[in-house]
């Protein structure tokens, strides 16, 4: 691990000598005048495109949403792509120098928010510098625990609670000291800093933003209301969801998208997007397989999402086209997921007057209109299963997929092995198996001995 760090801090050193103040250009400068020292030097370290980038696409692909012909499954360029979409072998390689993205992506942009955080440090909050200090803070520790998050979801085992205080989590970095001695956490203590850091987030965050690249109060709670949802804490995901939903209500009436277009929603096209975040990884899932047969279907004729999210390849095969982030796979939180955010967890708590809200209003804004029938079930498990069938075809390709697998596989009625046929090789990972948790790339182990 020390060695990624040193990594780490050489590409910060260099994105800061090509983006602050020219004196830092000097040779032979310490390192601690490499620092930035100004609010506007750290928030133009926020600004950074990287921060954009959730390296959760080992994920996407194996999941149950795609399908391959032989063609296309040979004509992956790397071997240990072909093994995950198969599910032979899970582990993430390091591609000549080029880090794998799951874990040195996520740790150079936590390693980012600890030198802000660090910086902040040192500064003096005022009455004339309130806002901004808020807003940088805010801003670095929402990204922290978003990174964490991605981590935690890639490389552990599902949350459980019973057995959290003794189930291995991801090593929580939280000083940009590069030569601190890094240890794997509990699942417990990784997924309360993760709590923390956005509870404290969407305290200093500033109710809206601008620009679609900074996030407001509304995202912060949003991704708290992912995170709480995937602990199984449905109370605090509602109620965090709830708060999202206040500060952050746009909701996309899509009979207004112009369906011709290749792209029909282009990098900031919708205000429903809390943030913009996008999936990072060789593989880009645009051009590599198609949707499955089985999700494709399940999108009735009056379902707007059908063309709007999808096309048809020569084969007859459809290919999805329908991300938020134009021709990147969108991966931040948006109104979307808050409301069956909102309806999944009315059902579990038996508010199903509620949960019957939230999901009409999402869905009569994905008909044509005129033809949505508003649902009206009264039974738990009959509208817990037309939930769960709505979020995956709502949030395809946002990476959620196979953490949403892992948690409903605990519950017997959801549990489900993912079969994938490529040719006549027929493939399959039963439900549970060990291999939905990524192992920690062997170069990294290593490195460090790390467990």
């Amino acid at each position: 691990m020390k060695f990624i760090f040193k990594i780490i801090f050489a590409l910060m050193i260099l994105f800061i000598l090509s983006s602050c103040r020219k004196e830092w250009l000097e040779e032979k400068q310490s390192v601690k005048l490499i620092t930035p020292t100004t609010l506007n030097d750290m928030e133009l370290l926020l600004n950074e495109d990287a921060l954009q980038l959730d390296a959760r696409g080992a994920s996407e692909i194996a999941c149950d949403d795609y399908e391959f012909t032989t063609d296309q499954f040979n004509a992956l360029y790397y071997a240990t792509d072909r093994d995950i979409i198969t599910w032979k072998s899970m582990e993430i390689p390091k591609f000549g120098d080029k880090e794998s993205d799951e874990w040195d992506l996520s740790y150079s942009e936590i390693q980012i928010c600890n030198i802000v955080l660090e910086g902040l440090e040192k500064i003096q909050r005022n009455e004339s510098n309130k806002n901004q200090f808020d807003r940088i803070k805010g801003t670095a520790l929402y990204h922290r625990a978003k990174q964490h998050f991605n981590l935690a979801m890639t490389f552990c085992k599902y949350y459980d609670k019973t057995n959290a205080a003794s189930d291995l989590g991801i090593p929580l970095k939280l000083t940009s000291d590069i030569g601190e001695k890094v240890v794997r956490s509990t699942l417990e203590q990784t997924y309360s800093k993760i709590i923390s850091d956005l509870k404290e987030a969407s305290e200093l965050l500033p109710n809206s933003q601008n620009d679609p690249t900074f996030v407001a109060k509304g995202g912060a709670y949003g991704l708290l209301a992912r995170v709480y949802l995937f602990t199984d804490n449905y109370v605090e995901a509602l109620n965090s969801a709830d708060s999202s939903y206040k500060y952050h209500n746009y909701i996309e009436n899509y009979n207004s998208v112009n369906s011709a277009p290749s792209r029909p929603f282009s990098g900031f096209y919708t205000k429903e997007m809390h943030i913009y975040g996008i999936m990072r990884r060789q593989i880009q899932n645009f051009s590599v397989g198609t949707i499955s047969k089985e999700l494709y279907e399940m999108y009735d004729q009056n379902d707007l999402r059908k063309t709007l999210f999808f096309r048809t390849n020569t084969e007859g095969n459809p290919t999805f086209r329908g991300s938020y982030a134009s021709r990147q796979l969108f991966t931040a939180t948006a109104t979307d997921e808050i409301l069956l955010i909102e309806a999944e967890c009315g059902v579990r708590l038996n508010k199903l007057s509620d949960a019957r809200n939230a999901l009409n209003l999402l869905l009569v804004n994905r008909y044509k209109t005129g033809t949505y029938q508003p649902i009206t079930s009264t039974n738990n498990n009959e509208l817990l299963d037309i939930i769960i069938r709505e979020r995956r075809k709502e949030l395809v390709t946002r990476g959620l997929r196979w953490q949403d697998i892992k948690r409903l596989n605990r519950d017997p009625r959801y549990t489900k092995d993912l079969i994938r046929k490529i040719g006549s090789e027929i493939y399959t990972l039963p439900s549970n198996d060990s291999r939905y948790i990524f192992p920690i790339p062997q170069y990294i182990k290593a490195f460090n001995g790390i467990q």
